[in-house]
């Protein structure tokens, strides 16, 4: 018997096993014991749950009452928790959704299976958003899961103006409040946005909450706020108008702007950013550079100052060949595409799109980040720092076609997948991310 037909009967054995054990739970055959959380029961067995949770081996084989009891109780574990981590037991089907996926991470977290905790987490991840993020973060730090409060707290940091107008945030106490606006990381481009959610944050339940707003106050950088912002806030919220120490402090930040003194406060994350047109050069009939040859036009123009700054061309060296198209990540990485230069294209053995990312520091400012099969006339676009190459035309076997298949790209991973189709063939198209969605827009389809 050859390696590959051992390998699938020892498959097949491992299946039919796996399925007969399942049948056996769901007519609740053999079962020797029963779950008990929230006053539900779960009849199951117990080989299956020592072979999958070692809180559950450990307990039927320490010699102690549980391992003759027939109904074992679950404190704390939600009974919606244990219905969807049961059949993940049997047949590996783990049903999360956003409502279910904390309470069953807390039951994996308790029962000490790490692939569940792992795949929760990812979850979280995956589905992270403006209106949950603060949620998840706080709720990594309470189960010590490192990589999910890091993720989260560095997206919740990096969309902290959208985040602060969710409904969410109003939950949070006062201290987590008060360390989050203490913060110099949080990336708003004004302060009002963080008096704004002060004030919110009280009102959400005034008479709990109004003795925290004066320290919550000082953590607020009044003197950046814009005058007749701080007046009618003021005016507007009598918790303020009539509260003297309130009145005090916007009245010296009113002074200090008046006086046009400069402040002795650090500039939040946000607000040291400058909005930017790019410009990457796709020929050589470009710009004159100072040695009197012909360079990429690759430069960027700031329209605040209208001042214009030169940029290194992802052409140089053995870069791109030409550049077809590029986005702008949330986390502000420039990425551009196209077709590796002619030295390069000579070592491939296929053509392919050729992805780059801007590096601010270094000798070498654009760095090959990822490559994928060659089309023409596709759409670059990003979401949740994901890229995604979305249609285009195809050459398959000797004949262009276009396409409506679209590739994702994990930064994080440095993968590729396929992800969900256009509802159609498109090519010349346009892709833009609005709010947390991804866009196609224009382009033409193949003639019938």
């Amino acid at each position: 018997m050859d390696h590959k037909a051992e390998e699938k009967r020892r498959q097949r054995h491992s299946l039919t096993l796996l399925e007969q054990v399942k049948r056996m739970k769901e007519s609740t055959e053999i079962i020797d014991v029963v779950l008990v959380a929230e006053g539900e029961k779960f009849p199951c067995h117990k080989v299956v749950l020592a072979a999958f949770s070692p809180y559950f081996k450990a307990m039927f084989t320490c010699g102690l009452a549980e391992c003759t009891q027939k109904e074992v109780v679950l404190y704390d574990i939600s009974a919606e928790s244990v219905s969807v981590i049961l059949p993940y037991m049997y047949s590996a089907d783990l049903r999360l959704t956003h409502q279910n996926v904390q309470t069953v991470a807390l039951a994996a977290y308790f029962m000490q299976m790490e692939d569940v905790c792992r795949m929760c987490q990812k979850y979280m991840m995956d589905h992270m958003d403006a209106s949950n993020c603060v949620g998840i973060y706080y709720f990594a730090n309470h189960i010590g899961a490192e990589d999910l409060a890091d993720r989260a707290r560095q997206y919740l940091y990096q969309h902290f103006a959208e985040v602060s107008l969710q409904e969410e945030i109003l939950e949070i106490e006062f201290q987590q409040l008060r360390t989050l606006i203490k913060s110099d990381d949080l990336n708003v481009s004004r302060e009002e946005s963080i008096l704004d959610l002060v004030i919110r944050w009280v009102k959400h339940s005034r008479q709990a909450r109004a003795e925290h707003l004066i320290e919550l106050l000082k953590q607020v950088r009044l003197v950046l706020v814009s005058p007749s912002f701080l007046i009618e806030a003021r005016k507007r919220n009598t918790m303020i108008l009539c509260n003297s120490e309130c009145n005090d402090m916007f009245e010296e930040a009113l002074k200090t702007i008046q006086l046009s003194t400069q402040p002795s406060l650090s500039l939040r994350y946000g607000m040291e950013t400058t909005d930017l047109l790019l410009c990457i050069g796709n020929n050589s009939l470009g710009i004159r550079s100072r040695h009197g040859s012909y360079a990429d036009a690759s430069f960027c123009y700031a329209p605040a100052t209208k001042k214009t700054y030169f940029i290194s061309s992802p052409k140089y060296g053995e870069g791109l060949g030409c550049v077809c198209t590029g986005v702008v990540t949330e986390n502000n990485d420039i990425i551009v595409s196209g077709e590796a230069s002619a030295v390069k294209r000579s070592r491939q053995k296929t053509r392919n799109i050729e992805i780059y990312r801007y590096h601010q520091r270094g000798n070498q400012f654009w760095h090959s980040l990822c490559s994928t099969e060659l089309r023409e006339l596709y759409a670059l676009g990003t979401l949740h720092n994901d890229l995604y190459v979305i249609g285009g035309q195809m050459k398959v076997k000797n004949q262009y076609l276009v396409t409506n298949c679209v590739e994702k790209y994990s930064m994080e991973q440095g993968s590729w997948r396929s992800t969900a189709p256009l509802p159609l063939p498109l090519a010349c198209h346009a892709a833009v991310t609005v709010k947390n969605k991804l866009y196609v827009l224009g382009g033409w389809t193949p003639q019938v």
